[in-house]
């Protein structure tokens, strides 16, 4: 089984040679990937000086993100098993080893290290809003997405070759991990949560998400996405929006009639009409965007399913 290790790395100096070591003694017939993003620091030049030459790769990710440098390993590599984690030294080779052997076991299309169940996040990270933000990012693409998760944000993650095929990352930073879940939703990906253990950072490392702004832009992110491939649920509350607005005028407008026995000509009128008109078209713009979805959406599942079956069939043998 051919095993890709993907380590997106920014201004991660401090602990990415621990990283690597340790990823490289529990997985030694992998090849590991790093991906230093842009960084400040020597970070690239540490993580060259421990990884194996003509087996692992070092790569230099210009575009400012998380999401463009996962999406440059990923193109930089055929395998049938991802391992994606952060170089910060939170993530233990040890529980990815337990993770990859659920994925393999179960032939699920991807694992996620649940940092929340155990508490070790909770504990862990001590900045203010990050626990709290999880939290709410997690039952928010929850529910956009119609799957219940756990952790949506953790940054170990073991997928397999045909869902990393599907993917299409689009994300530049760290929406990245909600693009992954989202995606996996939408084609019916099957998704596994497994408690691991969060690490303390070591001296020197420190969280690059802003709880607010990166925050914000992972809401933005997932509503964009949730209109593009559910259509009829974001436009269908609009549409509800517009016709109980358009009720509510056009019983003034009905009042005034049986009070005075004609209709009135007014703002009020044109408003509860026009409101109404912009209902009917939610609803048939919804409507028709989700037959012409549902149609995609046939064509992704299928062929996860058709990748899937020849990547079972490798690793059957």
């Amino acid at each position: 089984m051919d095993l890709s290790i993907i380590i997106p790395a920014y201004n991660e100096s401090h602990t990415i040679a621990q990283t690597i070591g340790d990823y490289q003694t529990t997985f030694p017939d992998a090849r590991i990937v790093v991906i230093d993003n842009n960084s400040s620091d020597n970070t690239g030049g540490i993580a060259q000086g421990v990884l194996r030459g003509g087996k692992d790769l070092l790569l230099t990710e210009r575009r400012q993100g998380k999401g463009a440098a996962v999406k440059n390993g990923l193109s930089r590599v055929s395998s049938d098993v991802y391992i994606m984690v952060d170089g910060d030294g939170t993530y233990p080779a040890s529980d990815a080893a337990r993770l990859l052997k659920v994925l393999v076991d179960d032939r699920c299309d991807m694992v996620v290290g649940d940092r929340v169940s155990r508490g070790t996040y909770a504990s862990q990270n001590t900045r203010p809003g990050h626990n709290l933000g999880n939290q709410f990012l997690t039952s928010f693409i929850s529910f956009l997405a119609g799957q219940k998760y756990v952790d949506v944000l953790s940054g170990l993650r073991i997928m397999s070759r045909p869902f990393v095929n599907v993917l299409d990352v689009r994300s530049s930073g760290f929406q990245l991990e909600t693009e992954l879940n989202v995606i996996a939703a939408y084609v019916r990906a099957e998704v596994v949560e497994v408690p691991i253990d969060y690490l303390q950072r070591p001296e020197g490392s420190k969280s690059k998400l802003n709880t607010i702004g990166d925050g914000a832009k992972i809401i933005w992110f997932a509503l964009m996405n949730w209109l593009s491939f559910y259509p009829l649920q974001p436009l269908g509350i609009f549409a509800t929006f517009a016709f109980t607005v358009s009720v509510i005028l056009g019983i003034q407008v009905f009042v005034i009639f049986f009070e005075f026995g004609q209709m009135p000509y007014s703002s009020t009128a044109i408003a509860a009409a026009a409101a109404g008109l912009v209902g009917l078209q939610s609803i048939f713009a919804g409507l028709i965007l989700r037959i012409l979805m549902r149609e995609r959406r046939r064509s992704e599942v299928a062929r996860l399913l058709e990748m899937r079956r020849l990547w079972n069939a490798k690793l059957d043998e």
